[in-house]
């Protein structure tokens, strides 16, 4: 994945200043639409690299662009910069992230559109907050996570579970999460395979493990557990529950 996301941007950082030379000696205008910068960035693109948006931002001059499977990049209204990385508004209070504002809201907003029969949730009796964690079944600090579910519940946290299978969709692992988003009791299946039992194999057709698998990889999950806040704060690895709490009071 960060290679291709590194190839991704040689791709189009040779494109761009290919293209801004010719505009400059031809003195064709610099000042792009959204739909001429679609149109650029289709051209260069091999068929492998699917664009799936151009967008305007609340940052004047820059559009955010969208790829499948890896974060979203910015490029500059006149196509002379790409921009892979975090933009910083200078305020009097400080510095203030807008990109990680913007993929926050983007990550909770992508979670929140997905059916809740697409997750194994496991609800408290009272729900104070919910977390969404991408988990593998083969991971060691999902198997310790999901060895406390009980005392997370008790603290009023509801989880969500994705599937992340960390070794690709061609894995053991892909093979043994899916059986478990097919079987007939998902929550038992789940938790057989986190104690490092076996399950009957089970390869439904309308499992949801390869869309939880691509929307992770394209909200910026590297590895299992990572836990997505309400808020949309990804929270890259495992924490204890009173941990945990902790940092969802905080942003509340």
């Amino acid at each position: 994945m960060i290679f291709r996301f590194y190839k991704i941007i040689v791709i189009l950082s040779c494109s761009f200043l290919l293209s801004c030379s010719v505009d400059s000696e031809d003195k064709i205008e610099t000042t792009t639409s959204i739909e001429s910068v679609e149109l650029k960035l289709k051209e260069m693109l091999p068929d492998s690299v699917v664009l799936l948006s151009v967008n305007k931002t609340d940052i004047k001059g820059y559009f955010e662009v969208k790829f499948e499977g890896i974060e979203p990049l910015y490029v500059s209204e006149d196509g002379e910069y790409l921009i892979s990385g975090d933009i910083y508004k200078i305020t009097q209070q400080g510095l203030v992230n807008k990109s990680d504002a913007r993929r926050n809201y983007q990550r909770i907003s992508l979670l929140q559109e997905l059916d809740e029969q697409e997750f194994i949730t496991f609800e408290p009796d009272l729900v104070n907050h919910t977390v969404y964690v991408f988990t593998d079944v083969d991971c060691g600090y999902c198997r310790q996570f999901h060895s406390q579910i009980s005392e997370y519940l008790n603290l009023g946290i509801r989880v969500k579970y994705l599937a992340f299978p960390r070794e690709g969709l061609e894995s053991d692992s892909y093979r043994k999460i899916t059986s478990a988003w097919c079987s007939s009791n998902p929550h038992e299946s789940l938790t057989t395979l986190k104690l490092g039992a076996e399950i009957k194999d089970n390869m439904c057709s309308n499992n949801p493990v390869e869309k939880h698998y691509k929307l992770g990889s394209s909200i910026g999950v590297q590895g299992t557990p990572s836990i997505i806040t309400e808020e949309g704060k990804l929270i890259p690895g495992y924490l204890p529950p009173e941990d945990l709490l902790n940092q969802l009071t905080s942003n509340s």
